[in-house]
């Protein structure tokens, strides 16, 4: 029949399907992603902290580096990629349900290291590029100047919601056969189909990051980690959502392309 798809092609998309439909099944939740990271940081502090200080080691360094050679320190920003990485790899096992160790974390390095790299350095000129902007608009005596500030703020906050959003789905182990792109993707799709719940997601994150810069101790031994569990435990379960219906929806599509 024209514009029919081959039986075994209606299988494999009711296959995707049925398991994103099955992963799908608990409603992402911000409240339950907090309550469910706080016991997730109780069970698993030990493998959350030492991970959660290598990330600490290496801002302090590259933090102290930056007073005496500021041009040095940001080169060496995009390095922190790979201890988030790695936190983020813990953070989506538990998530997940599946066993963990500290090693999956240093595993994490050699596993994901092209992509993380990458997402390092992107996110990086990404937020330096819009903070410049923003301040630059900012203090400008034009109205243009305020415009494009405004322009640059937005586009920070863009930087911020994706990589909160990819990060977690980079290191998914539900996702392990699926590319980078489709991954990258995916977390773009997720900042358009959610973007109030996103923004929500993000000015969360950002609270527990900024209390923890005060109580700098817990930054350097458990924040980091505990924000890759709550993003964790919301972008996961949106994605499996999101997923689920645009398969419902393809499968619908492709019923009636055969009738």
């Amino acid at each position: 029949m024209p514009g029919s798809l081959p039986p075994d092609a209606l299988d494999e998309d009711a296959r995707v399907a049925a398991a994103a439909r099955a992963r799908a099944a608990t409603r992402p939740s911000i409240p339950a992603a907090l309550r469910s990271s706080a016991v997730d940081v109780f069970y698993n502090s030990w493998r959350l902290v030492p991970a959660n200080l290598v990330w600490g080691i290496g801002f302090v360094a590259i933090a102290l580096l930056g007073l005496s050679a500021p041009a040095l320190g940001l080169l060496l920003v995009p390095f922190l990629a790979f201890p988030t990485v790695g936190l983020f790899r813990i953070a989506a096992l538990i998530a997940r349900g599946e066993a963990v160790a500290l090693s999956d974390a240093f595993e994490a390095w050699r596993r994901y290291a092209v992509p993380t790299l990458v997402a390092g350095v992107a996110i990086t000129v990404g937020s330096v590029v819009a903070t410049w902007d923003f301040l630059s608009g900012i203090t400008s005596d034009s109205m243009l100047g305020w415009m494009l500030g405004t322009l640059a703020a937005w586009g920070l906050l863009l930087v911020i919601a994706v990589s909160i959003t990819f990060w977690p789905l980079l290191v998914d182990p539900a996702r392990a056969e699926r590319t980078v792109r489709e991954r990258l993707r995916l977390a773009g799709l997720l900042v358009v189909a959610y973007p109030v719940r996103v923004a929500a997601l993000v000015a969360v994150i950002l609270a527990i990051l900024f209390v923890s810069l005060v109580a700098f101790a817990a930054l350097v031994t458990i924040s980091v980690a505990f924000v890759a569990l709550v993003a964790c435990r919301w972008v996961l379960p949106a994605a499996d959502r999101l997923e689920a219906r645009m398969a419902a929806r393809g499968q619908a599509g492709s019923s009636a392309s055969m009738r």
